[in-house]
């Protein structure tokens, strides 16, 4: 499913972070990997090109030492989300990963800043790695499968996180499946989506068991994107993998008003996946 993928590296500390999640995503050492870095201004036989470019080059060395033969590096200059973007075209990338830098990072994001103009406009599934706030969590650190959380609206849309998990499954130890039911018309209305959104999860739950996956869900009800952000705190997730869209959006929007909300408030890394990637409702 990714067989080609671009990592986004500023060189910083959050970007270091980006390998150990490739190596999780992409266990196929089989996998293309472009290592692109963006300077704001030309600066090919610089004294700091030939600096950034001797720490790019470790990380395809790194790369390569880990049986990923097919890694290369790419520099460009100009704005980062566009050449993001049109490095992204250009080597038709199935996935572009790229690190957060804090919970201020996305604050400000609104006004314009590279990870969430990526997450609002590309067309390609999209990994952003957010930093671990426990130091001492261990496990979550070398494991971004561990445990992961799907957010589902039961469109075929938001059910493409399945293709992801089904391609992984080896690797994944636990699933946890949500859904929020966000208007009711009644008391009963309510009622009766509830228990029919656990049978539906009922049903994925046990899809998962054939897989050897251990697998649990959540219905809730109230806003969305608040309760899915609550369930991924509560069960201490390391991965949310979700749409961008779902069941009711507007023909032509790429991101969805949960998905956004998600994208800007989560302390959890998240793998976002196009509408693209699935069939139409």
């Amino acid at each position: 499913m990714f067989d080609k993928v671009l990592l986004a590296t500023d060189l910083s500390e959050e970007a270091d972070g980006l390998l150990p999640c490739f190596y999780s995503l992409c266990p196929d050492d089989d996998t293309e990997v472009a290592v692109a870095h963006i300077f704001k201004d030309k600066e090919d036989g610089s004294s700091s090109f030939k600096k950034v470019q001797s720490r790019v080059r470790a990380v395809v060395a790194e790369l390569r030492r880990a049986g990923y033969e097919n890694a290369r590096e790419i520099y460009r200059s100009g704005e980062v989300f566009e050449q993001l973007t049109e490095i992204a075209d250009d080597e038709d990338a199935g996935l572009i990963m790229v690190a957060s830098h804090g919970k201020g990072f996305f604050k400000s994001a609104l006004l314009g800043s590279t990870t969430f103009d990526l997450a609002r406009a590309t067309d390609r599934p999209l990994f952003v790695s957010k930093p671990v706030e426990d130091a001492g969590d261990e496990l979550l650190q070398k494991n971004l499968l561990h445990r992961i959380l799907v957010p589902t609206d039961f469109s075929l849309k938001s059910l493409s996180a399945l293709d992801v998990i089904r391609m992984l499954r080896e690797h994944i130890n636990e699933v946890v499946f949500v859904h929020v039911v966000e208007r009711s018309r009644s008391q009963d209305d309510l009622e009766d989506k509830m228990k029919t959104a656990s049978n539906r999860l009922q049903e994925l739950v046990d899809e998962m068991k054939i897989f050897g996956i251990k697998a649990g869900f959540h219905v809730r009800k109230g806003a969305a994107s608040k309760e899915i952000l609550r369930i991924a705190e509560k069960e201490d997730v390391s991965l949310i993998v979700m749409a961008k869209t779902g069941a009711g959006l507007v023909k032509g929007l790429v991101m969805g008003s949960t998905a956004q909300n998600v994208t800007l408030n989560s302390e959890r890394s998240l793998l976002l996946l196009p509408p693209e990637n699935a069939a139409d409702d």
